[in-house]
């Protein structure tokens, strides 16, 4: 599995993009609810896209800090 590390910044942007990141390849999704679980992934094609604030509840996001991008 893939998890994202991101920085808060980068976090926000997805939040306010509706974006998540499959877990499996650890491509971006946009255009996805907060909440969602299990979408398509449209690289991959495993039922593996998570919204950021599901990450989030997850514990799988894991922030970095602005500088160690």
């Amino acid at each position: 599995m893939a998890f994202p590390n991101i920085t808060a910044g980068e976090y926000a942007e997805l939040s306010a993009n509706y974006g998540g990141f499959c877990v499996e390849c650890g491509d971006e999704a946009y255009g996805i609810e907060p909440d969602a679980r299990r979408y398509e992934c449209e690289s991959c094609e495993a039922p593996a896209v998570y919204g950021i604030e599901e990450l989030l509840m997850m514990g799988a996001v894991f922030f970095i800090d602005e500088n160690e991008e």
